[in-house]
């Protein structure tokens, strides 16, 4: 009986293994005309950046590192933390360089300490930097989750601010009526470019600082519409609808790519998750099968090269069903 247990289990691993593989050859071959495309796209938009006068890619001014101005300005001696600044300042939280370093401090001694109670000895140095880098990636989800919302309300905002044009208001009052009228987190970001412009800034600045504050494709577009806009002439109110409408087409077929591409992301889940459950099923049903690999030095090292080959396959599998429009 166990052994037509085995027998079956065996012909379903293979089945699997066999449908992934097949969905993997399709995939890699399939995206490799869109992923040539994606490259000409960055590698125009980025020839259309350089044209900029190097004065107007200061796109933001740094604000307080610190409540306590004494650290504030110790920690503005440090240039690297600019960028740590400007991704707090992406996720629309209220907080501050000193509380994020405060945190990645806390989480590196307690990574430290988890390894030294579970005995892990030099490997404890890799579970601290994992620890120092947690608050790090919380913020970076905090700024992947703002960012898809105003992805999803940017087109409604742009209409709201062509009529607003329409209406007669001044390019800062109708960034005003934006931010006023139109829900978070979008709302904010145009009322903060309104208060920029009103309060002495140039219109350029203004949405310089908004394409640095919202890292996002449409909104790069956005700003270069305004930026050739102030330098050519035109009607702005026409340009910012044609341009709503190009972004809900692409929103689109970002979603239609989404479904199409759904079977590819299912069989990379499965072809990641697959040798970890089976890992697990055989430690179930044999203990002592699989212990070869850490009590045998060979199997210690089969174990790392195998995991060397399992996180290369994962990403490269997360590269080839993931379609950027």
């Amino acid at each position: 009986m166990a052994l037509d247990l085995w027998g079956y289990l065996i012909l379903i691993v293979g089945f699997l293994a066999l449908f992934g593989l097949i969905e993997f050859t399709l995939l890699l071959f399939g995206n490799r005309v869109a992923r040539q495309q994606s490259k000409r796209f960055k590698l125009r938009f980025s020839q259309i950046m350089d044209y900029l006068p190097a004065t107007e890619k200061s796109w933001i001014k740094s604000g307080a590192y610190a409540q306590s101005p004494v650290l504030d300005a110790y920690l503005k001696q440090y240039s690297r933390l600019e960028k740590l600044y400007l991704l707090i300042g992406q996720t629309g939280k209220k907080t501050t360089v000193a509380q994020v370093l405060a945190y990645m401090i806390g989480g590196v001694f307690a990574g430290l300490l988890m390894g030294a109670l579970l005995k892990l000895g030099m490997l404890a140095l890799i579970t601290g930097l994992i620890g120092g880098y947690l608050p790090v990636a919380v913020l970076r989800h905090w700024v992947t989750a703002r960012t898809r919302k105003i992805e999803e309300q940017l087109p409604d905002a742009l209409d709201m601010l062509a009529q607003s044009l329409r209406a007669g208001h001044a390019f800062s009052g109708a960034f005003r009526t934006v931010g006023l009228q139109s829900p978070e987190p979008i709302a904010s970001e145009f009322r903060i470019t309104s208060d920029e412009i009103t309060f002495g800034s140039s219109v350029r600045d203004g949405v310089l600082g908004l394409a640095q504050r919202v890292q996002l494709m449409d909104m790069r577009y956005f700003v270069l519409t305004v930026l050739i806009q102030l330098d050519t002439g035109g009607s702005l109110s026409n340009l910012l609808q044609d341009l709503s409408k190009l972004m809900r087409d692409r929103q689109k077929l970002r979603r239609t790519i989404r479904v199409l591409s759904a079977e590819g992301r299912v069989s990379a889940w499965i072809l990641s998750l697959l040798p970890l459950g089976f890992g697990l099923l055989m430690t179930v049903m044999s203990p002592g099968y699989l212990s070869y690999f850490w009590t045998d030095p060979m199997g210690i090292l089969l174990v790392k090269v195998m995991a060397g080959l399992f996180i290369t396959g994962v990403l490269w599998m997360r590269s080839v069903t993931s379609i950027k429009v």
